[in-house]
């Protein structure tokens, strides 16, 4: 009897790994397969259509969906609380990446960017987070960033050629490494510790990292700028998450704000496709 259970105990056991194991592969394939498209696309699509696409919460998202796997419907709620607050800390890197550029050096400007965010987001630690203060923390950035950030241009010489599938692979291979890693360790520092690591900006990180070395500082500036209107997809995911997961399940809330911004990032690209053409 106890052999068994001892038994169908490894068997769970190994089915459970290789469910860990296919959600990293799976992770790692769709994030790289995502900068590439992004590397791809922003030569023709300009940095307004590109600070969109990486505006969309793919680091928080599907971080977000594995970890409801294994954790209750209020670890999910709490976590995607404190990265809606985690948000300000992203809207934070943009305005200090975006201020520095003087220094024309790309990871300078990233690593003060970056320590922007964690003073942020260690201000975040020290309160009691709840959806009133995380709120107002929403539009302290947006409002922020309309202050701070620059007007975007919108008439960047474009180079030569877009960048090489070579080029692109390598570096979306990285990016999908570096999220995956990121989003399998959540689950184990509590939800505002998962939160704050999942609204880290890595999206942004690795895909400006890629399209600096093709096409320009000056392009990866632009784009950045634009993603800090574009963050409101990022805070109606989260909100819609905070809102769905009490009422239905963690997975299907997740997936279901996904679809919506998705959604409301094609439409906005559309417009903007449409304004373009009439002007």
């Amino acid at each position: 009897f106890l052999k068994s259970i001892q038994a169908k105990t490894e068997d769970m056991l190994a089915d459970l790994n290789f469910l860990e194991a296919w959600s990293a592969v799976w992770k790692i394939f769709a994030t790289a397969g995502f900068v590439i498209l992004i590397g791809r696309l922003a030569w023709s699509a300009g940095p307004l259509l590109t600070s969109i696409l990486i505006a969309l919460p793919v680091n928080i998202g599907p971080g977000l969906l594995l970890v409801s796997l294994t954790q209750d419907s209020v670890f999910v709620v709490d976590s995607a609380l404190y990265g809606l607050a985690g948000g300000t800390g992203v809207a934070a890197f943009i305005i200090v990446f975006v201020r520095t550029k003087f220094f024309k050096n790309f990871y300078l400007s990233l690593l003060i960017g970056a320590l922007g965010w964690g003073v942020v987001t260690w201000c975040l630690f020290k309160s009691e987070l709840t959806i009133e203060k995380a709120s107002s923390l929403v539009v302290l950035s947006a409002v922020s960033s309309y202050i701070l950030l620059p007007k975007i241009k919108q008439n960047l010489d474009r180079v030569a050629t877009p960048a090489s599938w070579n080029f692109l692979i390598k570096r979306g291979g990285v990016a999908g490494c570096m999220i995956t890693c990121i989003a399998l360790a959540a689950p184990f520092t509590g939800p505002a510790v998962a939160g704050i690591l999942l609204s880290f900006p890595t999206t942004l990180c690795v895909t400006g990292w890629m399209l600096q070395s093709h096409y320009g500082l000056q392009f990866v500036t632009e784009t950045y700028s634009a993603a800090s209107r574009a963050l409101i997809l990022y805070f109606t995911f989260c909100f819609g998450v905070i809102f769905l997961a009490p009422v239905i399940s963690g997975p299907a809330a997740i997936i279901l704000s996904f679809i919506l911004v998705a959604a409301l990032g094609a439409l906005s690209g559309y417009l903007i496709i449409c304004f373009r053409k009439r002007h």
